[in-house]
């Protein structure tokens, strides 16, 4: 997709993963959007509401929104990050469900949601009852990480798209892995997700679903990933923990 110069250029805007009070003052400054998780060293479930409603009074005064995971875990759960364990059940539905609607009383901006089937397509009933139950409360929605696990990604994005989500999240994998690929190799794959997206959404008459890439985005890296799409989404962590000095980078690329 090749733009006009006189197409309108898009805000950047940046998207941090947290799973602490601490770890959102820090990133609040930075970030467009936190997304309010829980336990990130196994990529994150439904945060508890109170962290959400305490993330909330942090971003009041910042340009920051709050953005809920909803990732259901219970007793039994799969823990593995392939498709069965998202996979629709209705006990996974149905907790999906109420978790949004406590996610909104906890003053969430929007959620990451994200239903499949068995066999690795999104799921269309489920996904559009969780927008339809979200869009009640006023809340944004978004699609998780999962879409690296579809079987088809072209699929994937008229799926995302027919059910009007507004963005998504993708490291430019199969799997869930991001090092399997090399950096190379993800661009060209987010690339085309890009140029995916623009396609439908010309074809529906609306504006293209957000692609944003994550897994390993950093300041060194930043620019590459911003000659695709002007969202990004980072840990911004070292060691395990989230860096001031990452944020800072990143900023002062996104700049």
């Amino acid at each position: 997709m090749i733009l006009s110069p006189d197409a309108p250029v898009a805000p950047r805007t940046l998207e941090v993963p947290i799973d602490s009070i601490e770890g959102s003052r820090l990133a609040a400054p930075f970030a467009t959007r936190l997304e309010v998780c829980h336990d990130l060293s196994t990529e994150g479930w439904t945060p508890k509401m109170e962290l959400v409603r305490a993330c909330r009074e942090v971003v009041e005064g910042t340009q920051a929104t709050i953005v809920a995971m909803i990732r259901p875990e219970y007793p039994g759960c799969r823990r593995e990050l392939d498709v069965a364990a998202f996979a629709t059940t209705p006990k996974l539905l149905d907790l999906s469900l109420r978790e949004i609607e406590s996610a909104a009383a906890a003053g969430a901006h929007s959620v990451g949601v994200s239903l499949l089937t068995p066999d690795g397509f999104v799921d269309m009933e489920a996904n559009a009852k969780l927008i339809a139950h979200a869009r009640d409360f006023g809340l944004v929605v978004a699609f998780l990480r999962t879409y690296d696990l579809l079987v088809d990604r072209a699929r994937g994005m008229r799926d995302l798209s027919a059910l009007g989500f507004t963005r998504f999240i993708t490291a430019g994998v199969l799997g869930w892995d991001a090092s399997i690929a090399t950096l190379d190799e993800r661009i060209t794959v987010v690339k085309q997700d890009v140029e995916n997206a623009a396609r439908e959404a010309q074809r529906l008459g609306r504006v293209p679903i957000e692609v944003i890439p994550g897994g390993g985005v950093r300041g060194s890296n930043a620019r590459r990933w911003l000659a695709l799409s002007p969202h990004l989404h980072a840990s911004c962590r070292r060691e395990g923990v989230i860096a001031r000095a990452e944020l800072e980078h990143l900023r002062d690329e996104m700049r």
